[in-house]
């Protein structure tokens, strides 16, 4: 499927981790060894770049994701997952000899989650395969915080572009992660990855965070809604009130749906408040990638 020039979809680039994930719905997450039954069992895929792709397809944009799989059966299953979701995958590289990344995870009845990854292996550095000239053609570009380098590269060729660009600021090395981050144009952190700076709490750590390329630096703070720095005031949004099922790949709906937002040229608080409202559904709905909504879906509870 090759890059289209559709007139009707915005088009988003979703760079970094797809992988593949096994997951358990069980009453609780034990605090010591035990032998327990799941009450329900799903295979799907994951991964945050992955899952901001797909987020970004159903809730109506034209989603395309980059990044590198093995060429095992795992990443197999993680590409053909994608195609499913008429994700464009004409970019992901898949490497010779390399293990993919798999994960097994238990979701409680509260939607809280326990992730246990195996690592990838055989993953290099080079990002020379990556056809950034085609960043040009799209309407805004996202990446996750799983490989540097590319990250840097995709959010250099968009700021060339002159389009937005989403950071998922979730993992790795604080220095490392704080580095991308002033290279996107809407770098937006986990709460524990923006704790890991060692700056105190949002109010305080955000304005410091905030530089070179940003528009806002933010966090999101799951039930208690999203905060983020715009160089003149802290500021905050609510949530939706959600009764919580399962709250794996809520973030990564989240920035998916603020891609495709800002990829449409929604306003800035607009954008946020749909991408908070997409995330809510996620929330109420086991199944991590299974349950991202649709664009109708989205729109509707908006409205209501």
């Amino acid at each position: 499927m090759a890059m289209t020039d559709s007139p009707c979809k915005a088009r988003v680039i979703c760079l970094g981790v797809a992988t593949l994930d096994q997951i358990f719905r069980v009453d609780h997450i034990p605090p010591a060894p035990a032998k327990f039954r799941a009450t329900e069992f799903i295979v799907t895929g994951g991964g945050m770049a992955a899952n901001a792709a797909v987020a970004a397809q159903r809730l109506g944009g034209e989603a395309h994701y980059w990044g590198r799989v093995g060429d095992d059966d795992v990443g197999d299953q993680i590409v053909r997952l994608l195609e499913r979701e008429h994700v464009n995958v004409d970019h992901v590289h898949r490497l010779p000899g390399a293990r993919s990344k798999t994960a097994a995870i238990l979701v409680d009845a509260r939607g809280e989650r326990l992730v246990c990854s195996a690592p990838s292996q055989g993953y290099p550095a080079d990002t020379s395969w990556l056809p950034l000239d085609k960043v040009q053609r799209v309407d805004a570009v996202h990446a996750d915080s799983r490989w540097k380098p590319g990250a840097i590269a995709l959010f250099d060729a968009a700021s060339d572009a002159r389009i937005p660009s989403v950071f998922d600021a979730d993992a790795g090395d604080p220095e490392e992660v704080l580095t991308i981050s002033r290279r996107a144009t809407h770098s937006v952190f986990s709460e524990p990855m923006l704790t890991r700076l060692g700056w105190g709490p949002p109010r305080i750590a955000l304005p410091r965070a905030f530089g070179g390329n940003n528009v806002i630096c933010g966090v999101t703070l799951g039930e208690r809604g999203v905060m983020w720095f715009d160089g003149t005031a802290v500021r905050h949004m609510p949530a939706r009130a959600t009764l919580s099922i399962d709250t794996l790949a809520a973030g990564d709906t989240w920035h998916g749906a603020l891609a495709l937002a800002l990829a449409e040229r929604q306003p800035l608080l607009q954008a946020l408040q749909f991408a908070t409202t997409a995330a809510s559904i996620k929330c109420s709905r086991f199944g991590g990638r299974v349950g991202i909504p649709n664009r109708a879906e989205t729109d509707a509870l908006i409205s209501s």
